[in-house]
């Protein structure tokens, strides 16, 4: 069988279970019949998606570049897309809060300055205790609370969408090129799904074609690529659960395209817009200040200067997008806070760490240390100091030539994968942002992992079944495959971390 036909015969069974995922949806309907939703037969499509997605990914790193063989990956992953585009959501509810979000910034209020709780309990609290409300809200805030409450109650979708939002008791964490594309969304249409997915969608292509031009230019096989378009997970978290990391990871794409080519000025803007879209590839800006130094040194300039006029195009970048909402002051930053020193979901290692502090050393419980009093919180500040001490050592001992950019480029994937893998917040969208790098770096084990963070979902079925006692083992079985295949590929001699040559893949001097 020829490339191609074996490509599209894994793409038609893809197609099949994708307008199958998109029927499953339509048994998720929020605030219903929890216990009745086919939780585990989302799964049973999800593996099998990732058993195809699995089986193409090794057929092209096993195959030459083959230029309709790329087309037809590309037009499965556009079919895949369009099948899914239309499902409900399944068990994730985040896009309720962009939506809203989207709304307020319409009506020219800064979408960080309320929590949608207070939203809720406007009318109650003008009425009920006239003296507090008046003494915690001024003139202006309580104009610009009516209009709020007057938008959750403008129709009956409104008030819907407004009521599903999570956490309502806290401001909104997202950023300013976040807020800008809700806006864009409620502009074009009001509370509607499918134009913030198209508009997401943009983001994705965008995505898709740099990753091709960084592999192109790169000199390995276009048809690499595969390992994003078709993935289950970004398909899974971008189209269905309409989660907004689509943004940063599409604007870190082309800094990454920019990086390689090594055209610093928009590398450095698209970090920037990357930051703006989720703060989560903030940690990779040293890597591009010193790639920025050390070209200048190879063009002749020896000084600090391009480097230091790059971090001030960043800093203008990002405190330009955030001045129209930093008028509320630290406000503007409450939802971050209260995400950063309170959220944990999914995790792995951070869980062992927490284990260890708070049921073995007993910090946080009867502690004489009173510092060390937050089990919580120490333990997040270890986790970020272990962020800084390896890309301190990348900086300093790993440092690439300035002629060689597929090692810068590995330097930042080791980096969003160590940020990922000892975060505490491991959601499987959170894990997308590895996913374009994987088309330079054939981990095979964070392309397994791609396909186990699905079990994050099980979680559900054990509670909506009243069978919580069982969700603890959910990530051993969900990690443990992965650390394990993990070690083996980084103990191999010649592990997936080495630098791919243009004999591997597709040469464009061919």
């Amino acid at each position: 069988m020829s490339s191609r036909a074996y490509l599209t015969a894994l793409g038609l069974f893809s197609l099949v279970l994708y307008l199958g995922l998109t029927f499953l949806s339509k048994e998720f309907n929020w605030g219903e019949g929890y216990s009745e939703r086919p939780i585990l037969e989302y799964l049973a499509v999800y593996f099998s998606l990732f058993i195809l997605y699995a089986l193409a990914c090794a057929h092209v790193f096993n195959s030459a570049w083959n230029q309709k063989t790329f087309w037809t990956l590309i037009v499965f992953g556009l079919l895949f897309r369009a099948a899914i585009l239309p499902s409900q959501q399944i068990q994730e509810d985040d896009v309720y809060r962009y939506l809203w979000d989207g709304k307020v910034f319409t009506h020219g209020i800064n979408p960080f300055k309320y929590a949608p709780d207070e939203i809720n309990e406007y009318r109650s609290l003008k009425i009920q205790n006239p003296v507090y409300f008046h003494s915690r809200y001024n003139e202006h805030d309580q104009s610009e609370l009516a209009v709020l409450s007057d938008l959750k109650w403008e129709n009956a979708t409104a008030l819907k969408f407004m009521e599903r939002i999570n956490h309502p008791d806290v401001p909104t964490i997202y950023p300013p090129l976040a807020q800008i594309v809700f806006r864009l969304s409620q502009h074009i249409k009001t509370d509607s799904l499918l134009t913030l997915r198209i508009l997401f969608l943009v983001f994705d292509l965008m995505a898709m074609l740099f990753i091709v031009l960084t592999l192109r230019s790169l000199h390995l096989n276009q048809n690499f690529s595969l390992v994003y378009f078709w993935s289950p997970l970004i398909l899974k978290e971008t189209f269905n659960s309409t989660h907004l990391d689509i943004i940063g990871i599409s604007c870190l794409c082309v800094s990454v395209y920019f990086l390689v080519r090594g055209r610093m000025t928009g590398s450095v803007f698209f970090l920037a817009l990357s930051v703006l879209g989720k703060l989560y590839s903030g940690i990779l800006l040293p890597f591009y200040l010193q790639r920025s130094w050390l070209l200048a040194r190879q063009s002749g300039n020896r000084g600090a200067s391009v480097p230091a006029l790059h971090l001030f195009l960043f800093c203008v970048v990002v405190g330009v997008c955030y001045l129209p909402f930093i008028g509320i002051g630290e406000k503007a930053f409450a939802g971050l806070k209260t995400y950063s020193m309170y959220w944990q979901s999914n995790d792995s290692l951070f869980a062992l760490l927490l284990y260890f502090l708070k049921d073995i050393l007993e910090l946080g419980v009867d502690t004489a240390i009173p510092v060390f009093g937050n089990s919580m919180i120490l333990g997040k500040n270890i986790m970020a100091i272990v962020v800084l001490v390896s890309v301190g050592f990348l900086l300093i001992k790993k440092i690439p030539g300035a002629d060689s950019p597929q090692e810068w480029v590995r330097n930042l994937f080791i980096v969003m994968t160590l940020v990922f893998l000892i975060s505490p917040v491991q959601n499987p969208w959170y894990l997308c942002w590895t996913v374009p790098f994987l088309c330079l770096f054939h981990y095979r084990s964070l392309i397994l992992l791609t396909g186990l963070v699905g079990l994050y979902y099980l979680d559900f079925y054990f509670d909506y079944q009243d069978l919580a006692q069982y969700s603890v083992w959910i990530a051993w079985f969900e990690y443990t495959p992965f650390y394990l295949y993990l070690i083996w590929e980084l103990t191999r001699s010649n592990g997936p971390l080495k630098v791919l040559r243009p004999e591997s893949g597709f040469d464009v001097t061919r």
